[in-house]
């Protein structure tokens, strides 16, 4: 057993074990590599972590998270009583200011298709009169929606809701967002 000699792998290891350097490649096939310091080493293992990334793809990533950040922040907002009750109100009713920007846009083309100020002054008079129909109807809605909520949630605020209300009435309801969960007459 000598002491202090050099140790003989080949003649002293049991045939039963195989050698470590047979688990991580093939038998003689050769590394192809020097092994890495000590330093490079971890280098790599930090890499793996923090990896360095270019500031273009430092820039996505920061985007992609803030984009990530937004959608949570809007989902707490959106998902506050008053404002679930608001989308469930106005999307349960049908209204006149759903067609106000189709109605607008085919008025004022006709507008400019007016060749005498009779027929100019009837196709103002309607665009006037339809703003008028759908200033009225979002006030009459804003009424009952108030009352709604003060019975529903007592304690919930309606304030900074008007404009957000007024443009969910206004838009079309596949450009509703977020997207409405009721048809016109279901209850909610």
């Amino acid at each position: 057993m000598g002491l202090f000699r050099p140790y003989d792998q080949k003649t002293k290891a049991p045939a039963s074990a195989t050698p470590a350097a047979t688990e991580t490649k093939a038998a003689g096939t050769p590394k192809n590599r020097p092994t890495p310091t000590r330093q490079q080493a971890q280098a790599a293992r930090k890499e793996t972590l923090h990896p360095k990334l270019t500031k273009r793809q430092a820039a996505a990533q920061d985007r992609a998270a803030s984009e990530q950040r937004r959608r949570k922040d809007m989902l707490a907002v959106d998902n506050q009583p008053e404002r679930v009750l608001m989308r469930n109100y106005i999307d349960a009713r049908r209204s006149p200011t759903e067609f106000l920007w189709p109605v607008l846009m085919i008025l004022l083309g006709a507008s400019f298709f007016a060749r005498t100020p009779t027929l100019s002054f009837v196709v103002m008079g309607l665009m006037w009169a339809m703003l008028l129909v759908a200033i009225a109807t979002v006030w009459w809605f804003w009424q009952g929606y108030k009352h709604e909520l003060a019975a529903r949630h007592p304690h919930a605020s309606s304030k900074g809701l008007v404009m957000m209300f007024a443009s969910r009435m206004m838009s079309f309801r596949r450009m509703r967002n977020p997207v409405p969960t009721l048809k016109p007459g279901d209850t909610y």
